[in-house]
């Protein structure tokens, strides 16, 4: 074959190739979708509260999506959702065929603990979450610490972990509030700490989900077993109306600020990600399918059976709050990654 000849055929296998590209990205989502598999990678391993979460969502997901598609569940452990992240961010197909679930903290770990991501996490797809989360720092109701304005008053005896929020949400309170927080970090865990708790080693805990509380110590909350001081999120649990936020404690604008950065993975809850520059339509399907799934009379059926506390976060909402995030002062961004170090 002449050089003439194989130059003018690699010029319309790319043309071809192009073509087929453009065409693709032209069709409509019901058009996409329909007879497809969409892989939900799992940034978390099998039998997680997270990976509970993306089963409950893949189970109801597809029916609410244009075109019907099936939804596999793939397990992509590593890293705290990193590995996920980032084969999302640089390997997967950016069509919209591909979504992940990661940790609330892969978004802003970039800003906070940074090392090995591959992505901007301003740049990738939100979906939605079907859950935010709300952790209480909570004392025994033997304690004589039974509000905020008691931790800020008496040294109090608290377990933490080292590296989890617990800790990072004890040191986070001793700097924005002045609380006096003595941490004992020798407990393996949340449920060795419980043990501890009611063995009266400890006083209270630092942090812990109230959705972890409803399904794991359920007559704690019927018994009155537990001081339920502040409300460490964004924005207050509607089952609590009566326990205070932590921002209600926070007068100044860079405490105000700190705290927000803190904790904006709450709001997060357990997201659903897409990697960046999927066709902006395939997106919106995709958030306009999360946000009816949410509503069905059937998934909120499916999740009361298991036990499972659900609310809609918009991907929409998710966005705002990396965007915001990422705005943040960088003296704002060093006070928050210091609270986060092991003392």
């Amino acid at each position: 074959m002449s050089r003439k000849s194989m130059t003018m055929r690699f010029i319309a296998t790319l043309v071809t190739t192009f073509a087929a590209v453009n065409a693709g990205q032209a069709q409509s989502p019901e058009a996409f979708y329909k007879g497809k598999t969409i892989d939900m990678l799992v940034g978390s391993e099998a039998g997680s509260g997270y990976d509970a979460y993306a089963r409950l969502v893949a189970n109801h997901y597809g029916k609410q999506i244009p075109g019907r598609p099936n939804i596999i569940v793939k397990q992509m452990v590593g890293a705290g959702g990193i590995v996920a992240t980032n084969y999302l961010a640089k390997i997967a197909t950016k069509d919209g065929s591909v979504i992940g679930q990661v940790q609330n903290t892969v978004p802003f770990q970039p800003l906070i603990a940074p090392g090995g991501e591959q992505f901007d996490a301003t740049k990738l797809g939100y979906i939605g979450s079907a859950n935010s989360e709300v952790a209480l720092a909570f004392t025994w109701h033997t304690s004589p610490t039974k509000t905020l304005a008691d931790l800020k008053a008496r040294e109090t005896i608290m377990a933490g972990v080292i590296g989890s929020i617990s800790a990072n949400y004890a040191y986070a309170m001793t700097d924005l509030t002045g609380a006096k927080i003595r941490l004992i970090t020798g407990y393996a865990g949340a449920g060795q700490s419980m043990l501890a708790l009611e063995r009266g080693e400890i006083e209270g805990y630092p942090a812990l989900f109230w959705s972890t509380f409803k399904t794991t110590k359920p007559e704690w909350i019927a018994q009155k077993k537990v001081n339920f001081l502040v409300q460490l999120a964004l924005k207050k649990h509607p089952e609590l109306p009566d326990v205070p936020l932590i921002f209600d404690d926070l007068d100044k604008a860079d405490d105000r600020a700190a705290a927000e950065l803190l904790l904006a993975p709450q709001l997060a809850g357990r997201p659903f990600i897409t990697p960046p520059d999927i066709p902006k339509d395939r997106l919106a399907a995709l958030r306009a399918a999360f946000d009816a799934m949410m509503a069905d009379a059937d998934f909120q059926a499916d999740a009361a059976k298991r036990n499972m506390e659900v609310q809609l976060v918009t991907g929409e909402d998710i966005a705002a709050v990396v965007v915001r995030a990422y705005s943040a002062r960088p003296d704002i961004v060093s006070r928050v990654r210091k609270m986060s170090e092991p003392r």
